[in-house]
């Protein structure tokens, strides 16, 4: 992926960011008319994921998320660990986040380059989540350099939770006049065709290559073949020996 397609992609996500960032951070929510009330409850989401995969935070833990937007997740997340580290690519989005949370001061908003995890120390948080993000990524060898970012900035034991599409037929742009025309006249979303929010699916076995590349293993992988397939990474304890190819 390219520095101009980078740049496209933080256009788009600062576009959508001031058309209506409420449905597309959750597109369950009404275009223009938010249930705010459901929209902050991103707490039943992350104790499903987080259950599902067997894993829990605790108080003191550093955890990072990886693409933030306006902070739904995040406000879940500040309310288990020490710390959070919310990474974004939009700066709208962060911009956003500061203003809608001004109580989450455990919580560190930072702008992300949109295919790294640069400015995130080595071996510097115990845990990572990240939930409907990496679906939107147009190619999928950026999620896969991600996953090999986070071999990096975890510590020994150190696990990540994410989710991915597994399931190309999701991607592919569908044609439907209604929904354009209501986009040209304001009264439903635009970018519905466009790359970043299209995004693209990741074969597993290309994940399972990624995390060992980052020193890690694949400890679990629930929903394979669906657009929320959840996979849980861990990072070997140190001196532990990597796994077997």
């Amino acid at each position: 992926m390219t520095q101009q397609h980078h740049r496209e992609m933080r256009g788009f996500w600062n576009a959508r960011a001031r058309e209506d960032p409420f449905h597309f951070v959750d597109n369950n929510q009404p275009y223009g008319a938010p249930d705010l009330e459901a929209f902050w409850n991103g707490d039943a989401m992350v104790e499903h994921v987080l259950d599902g995969l067997g894993v829990t935070l605790r108080d003191s833990d550093s955890v990072l998320e990886i693409g933030c937007g306006v902070g739904r997740v995040t406000r879940a997340l500040a309310a288990r660990a020490g710390e959070v580290l919310a990474l974004d690519v939009s700066s709208e989005m962060l911009a956003q986040a500061r203003r809608l949370n001004p109580q989450l001061h455990e919580v560190r908003w930072i702008l992300g380059d949109g295919v790294s995890l640069a400015g995130i120390s080595d071996e510097s948080v115990d845990a990572c989540v990240s939930l409907l993000v990496f679906q939107h990524i147009p190619d999928p060898a950026v999620t896969l350099g991600y996953v090999r970012e986070l071999g990096r900035v975890l510590r020994p034991r150190a696990w990540a939770a994410l989710q991915v599409s597994n399931d190309p037929a999701v991607h592919r742009p569908r044609f439907r006049p209604t929904s354009m025309l209501r986009a040209a006249v304001g009264r439903g979303p635009k970018g519905q065709r466009h790359p970043a929010w299209l995004g693209s699916h990741v074969e597993l076995s290309d994940l399972r290559a990624a995390a060992a590349d980052g020193g890690m293993d694949v400890e679990r992988v629930w929903g394979e073949g669906s657009q929320y397939c959840q996979i849980l990474l861990r990072r070997p304890a140190a001196g532990a020996m990597p796994p077997s190819a």
